[in-house]
């Protein structure tokens, strides 16, 4: 009776042996965008590096004042922010549409994960360019950029 209710011991050990189909994704994934990486840096003119290693973002404009800069950065990181929300919520509407895309992982981990990542993001963007704006806007002026003449 003992021997009955206990699995038998070769299937106690059996996840070290053999690895979870979803681990070895994952790790092909992470291998797929080192590659991808690794080949834009050694290729720095190509069309894939200019994309991965282009400015994305307002790009000061000449005599622009820091301020000026810093508000456009916050609004622009707020776009994000705001199409995040309307991406969110439009997964729940599909949500409650159609009820099986719970079951979907793909459909779960970016409504769940990735989406609000996302939002967290340019939400912490926006807010730390508000925040520099407003203490160059406050305490900017006290600090001298130039150095005393003699």
């Amino acid at each position: 009776m003992g021997s009955a209710s206990r699995p038998p011991t070769g299937r106690r050990l059996t996840w070290f042996v053999r690895p979870v189909p979803e681990l070895l994704h994952i790790a092909a994934f992470w291998v797929v965008v080192v590659v991808i990486i690794r080949v834009a840096v050694c290729f720095p003119n190509s069309l894939l590096a200019r994309i991965l290693f282009s400015h994305h973002g307002p790009v000061p404009i000449r005599d622009e004042p820091k301020t000026e800069y810093l508000l456009r950065c916050a609004r622009f990181r707020g776009s994000w922010f705001a199409q995040t929300l309307l991406l969110f919520a439009g997964g729940w509407v599909a949500l409650g549409w159609d009820p099986s895309l719970a079951d979907s992982l793909n459909f779960l981990v970016l409504w769940a994960v990735v989406i609000p990542t996302l939002a967290v993001l340019a939400l912490l963007g926006s807010l730390s360019a508000l925040a520099s704006w407003f203490w160059l806007k406050r305490f900017g002026r006290m600090h001298s950029t130039h150095a005393p003449q003699a």
